[in-house]
């Protein structure tokens, strides 16, 4: 079963797409904060990351870059896509679950990509 960690400073936000991730078997590791990843990450290796772009991206990016990682942001005003696809480890963008079916096949989609 893939685990995604869940990077969402928003709680509803966060417990919906959780929710929704574990209803269709997925593990998922819920990230409130930064310090929150920093404790979180030291111990897992998940198959796939899903940030919004309210956390310290920088940082994020370098820690989950060196562990070799992917990361796909959740599509938002201050989300830069052309700049964080500059970072080889960003692998796409992705809307908050407003269609379920889409951003399933989405969230599968990129796990497939995170693959290679």
């Amino acid at each position: 079963m893939p685990t995604i960690m869940v990077m969402h400073e928003n709680p509803d936000t966060r417990l919906s797409i959780k929710t929704l991730l574990e209803k269709n078997l997925y593990d998922v590791i819920e990230v409130e904060s930064f310090e929150d990843f920093l404790k979180k990450i030291e111990g897992e290796k998940p198959d796939l990351i899903l940030q919004n772009g309210l956390m310290p991206r920088n940082k994020i990016l370098e820690i989950i870059q060196n562990k070799g990682l992917k990361v796909v942001f959740f599509i938002a005003d201050d989300v830069d896509q052309k700049e964080l696809s500059l970072y080889k480890n960003v692998i796409g963008f992705i809307d908050e679950p407003r269609e379920i079916e889409k951003f399933l096949k989405e969230i599968d989609r990129f796990l497939k990509k995170s693959k290679n």
